[in-house]
């Protein structure tokens, strides 16, 4: 099976499959994909597309971080996601994207996930690639593995760093969306190469714990945050020591009170479920504050919340939209207000609550022809949030300066032919059951 059949079969995936939602480009309202679906978690009534970015903040689209004059040098011009970690002691820093391509757009070109390079930020504070993550001048696929005719890929959810050893976590899909299990993996030469921690059935926690989200806490904990990765669930909170990283019969679960309080075990409840359908995620602990900004498929929007605890309800924390897909589509200027079926939203490695560096990814499914990963710069959530924390330094920057121009990005649409169904995807390995009890929003924790 050549490779156009491959990336055909993962096309058709996202097409019929968990991204409809993203092929639509200017409802008024946004259905949660899990009502067509006989799941006891559907939301009946539909949540309105955010209408723009939060009053206050101050956003800018910054520019793209790959393709044709940016990334040439390493041998990958299109890719999706963009999660980063801090490496090193210096500036530098780690990016994994998921599916990308050699060629210019998706679908061109070799097909490779996850990939990974090293970045910085420059004087402008626009981020730049400056080599392949792994050893040699290319940026090659970070694990050994083919896709096949049914679209398998491995798509990362995040990437930690923890004293030098870089841990990844990542989902093995058979068409997006459709989850055959999940794997942890660690890198003690800063991402050159990984050994595998052990696989994890896609079933654990209730399919609750696909795509997740992980950041270490200032108690020693690495908290997790996760999810199904349909577009259709709730978000839920876990929690380990860092040496249990690979061993999840020593994670612990949050689960939720109706009056707010909670206790970790062997229970779980979700902490975020009030008009939500939880994408792509990045939780990061900041000046003080749990960050977490979420793709919400709910809203159409990249959505920051910020608390200084996180063993919370986190339906209680305001939300910020930050970048929203608009009423626009395609035929519009993409800018902070209009950028057309959106995901991911990454946060950049010093970044601070007042001037935040995203990720957002962006996929014209119609016709394959933008698939790209690209910077925005958020100021001004410290004080829509109330938290007063006084001037602050980008560790990561050489200068506070800004990049880009401050609103527009001129899309280039050129239609591939991505009309060829892939063959059917419903086969999935089988799974082991999970010990963990799941239990719905307002049930009272164990003893």
């Amino acid at each position: 099976m050549n490779s156009s059949m491959h990336l055909r079969a993962l096309a058709c995936a996202v097409t019929l499959g968990t991204a409809t939602q993203l092929l639509l480009v200017a409802p008024v309202t946004a259905q949660s994909s899990s009502s067509s679906s006989s799941s006891s978690d559907s939301r009946p009534d539909p949540t309105p597309w955010a209408p723009g970015v939060s009053e206050g903040l101050v956003v800018n689209l910054i520019g793209d971080v790959l393709g044709p004059g940016v990334s040439e040098h390493i041998g990958v011009l299109a890719g999706d996601l963009g999660i980063m970690t801090a490496i090193g002691t210096g500036r530098e820093f780690a990016i994994i994207f998921g599916d990308s391509f050699r060629g210019a757009r998706f679908g061109e070109g070799e097909w490779l996930s996850p990939v990974g390079v090293v970045a910085e930020f420059d004087e402008a504070g626009r981020i730049i690639i400056k080599r392949a993550l792994n050893e040699g001048e290319k940026a090659q696929q970070l694990l050994n593995y083919s896709h096949n005719d049914r679209g398998l890929t491995l798509l990362p959810s995040d990437v930690i760093n923890i004293d030098g050893t870089l841990y990844m976590q990542g989902m093995w899909n058979e068409g997006v969306g459709n989850v055959l299990r999940t794997q942890i993996w660690k890198s003690e030469n800063q991402g050159a190469s990984w050994q595998s921690l052990g696989t994890i059935p896609a079933s654990y926690l209730g399919g609750k714990a696909q795509l997740i989200t992980w950041e270490l806490g200032p108690d020693g904990y690495v908290y997790m945050m996760s999810s199904g990765f349909q577009r259709r669930d709730d978000v839920y909170l876990t929690r380990f020591l860092p040496g249990d990283i690979g061993d999840r019969s020593k994670w612990s679960h949050f689960s939720l009170a109706e009056d707010g309080t909670g206790s970790w075990g062997g229970r779980v409840s979700p902490v975020l479920s009030e008009r939500v359908s939880a994408g792509e995620m990045s939780l990061r602990y900041i000046e003080g504050h749990w960050v977490l900004a979420m793709f919400n498929a709910e809203t159409m929007a990249i959505e920051i919340r910020i608390s200084s605890d996180i063993a919370i309800d986190w339906n209680s924390v305001p939300v910020a939209n930050v970048v929203v897909a608009g009423t626009g589509g395609w035929g519009s200027t993409q800018n902070p207000d209009n950028f057309t079926q959106l995901y991911g939203g990454y946060i950049a490695p010093g970044s601070t609550l007042g001037n935040m560096d995203l990720i957002v990814s962006q996929w014209n499914t119609s016709n394959n022809s933008r698939y790209m990963s690209t910077q925005f710069n958020v100021k001004g959530l410290d004080t829509y949030f109330g938290i007063n924390q006084g001037p602050q330094t980008r560790s990561l920057r050489t200068a506070p300066g800004q990049a880009g121009d401050p609103g527009v990005l001129q899309v280039e649409q050129v239609p591939i032919d991505a009309t060829t169904a892939g063959p059917d995807t419903d086969t999935a390995i089988a799974e082991g059951a999970t010990d963990i009890l799941l239990v719905p929003m307002g049930d009272s924790p164990a003893p």
